[in-house]
């Protein structure tokens, strides 16, 4: 299938820092946009071989692979690109883009509106930056009852004691908040099917009954893994094993 619907795709050609990569990221840019889709992926795969990693350098490889019409591999770097940028309004567009031309139509399982919100709020920050704010306000309301103990003046004690019942309470929803979010980043383990096609199976064997056919560019979360075989569970709540060589996790 001809890709004549995402011409308006661009690359980011802005600069950022790659130390002594930035030159092999800008001749990737320049390939890309002379169409030379193949030896700019050549070029931003060498960034990552070095260790460099970036979320512009993902969703410029994932730009690439969408051009070759290779959707596996264009997901697979899009959802790389989100790991490191999870609010991107364009790395989310085009994967969007690519998820439309998947044969698999897996609809999400739906969530009540006490996780959504719950969710959203999570992701607004990673686990670390929600650590340093308990720990902080942890510390802080310590240190407010500390002066509120020691203060002979009623009027400042009053405040002190409210400031420090504050800051506990923030403290409180902030640890919440970061153990949510620890949670959420233990139990995502995803993965992208890159087989042209594979079974998912009741059992972790070949002799166990079919559940369903997938096929390359779906999305999965890996729960376990047992010699070849992995247990999954896709976006619907569907769980079963499939062969550990079929895909390629994205973290």
């Amino acid at each position: 299938m001809i890709l004549k619907n995402i011409n308006f795709i661009v690359v980011f050609c802005f600069s950022f820092s790659f130390g002594q990569n930035s030159e092999l990221f800008d001749q990737g840019n320049e390939l890309y946009n002379n169409g030379n889709y193949y030896e700019a992926i050549e070029k931003y795969s060498s960034i990552v071989k070095s260790g460099e990693h970036s979320d512009k350098l993902y969703y410029n490889m994932g730009n690439s692979y969408y051009k070759l019409n290779d959707i596996a591999n264009s997901i697979y770097y899009y959802e790389k690109a989100l790991l490191l940028n999870p609010n991107s309004e364009t790395i989310n567009n085009n994967l969007v883009f690519a998820q439309n031309m998947l044969i698999d139509k897996i609809e999400i399982l739906p969530e009540n509106q006490i996780s959504i919100f719950t969710n959203s709020v999570t992701k607004l920050f990673n686990y670390n930056t929600w650590q340093y704010l308990f720990i902080f306000f942890e510390y802080l309301a310590i240190f407010l009852f500390f002066l509120f103990m020691i203060s002979k003046i009623p009027s400042l004690k009053k405040k002190l004691f409210i400031s420090s019942i504050s800051s506990t309470i923030l403290f409180l929803l902030f640890l919440i908040i970061a153990n949510n979010s620890k949670n959420i980043s233990e139990n995502n383990n995803p993965a992208i099917i890159f087989d042209k096609q594979i079974e998912l199976r009741e059992e972790p064997n070949l002799r166990s009954e079919e559940i369903i056919k997938l096929h390359e560019g779906t999305k999965l979360n890996i729960l376990e893994s047992i010699n070849d075989w992995s247990l999954i569970q896709l976006k619907n709540g569907n769980k079963g094993w499939i062969l550990t060589s079929s895909f390629r996790t994205v973290k």
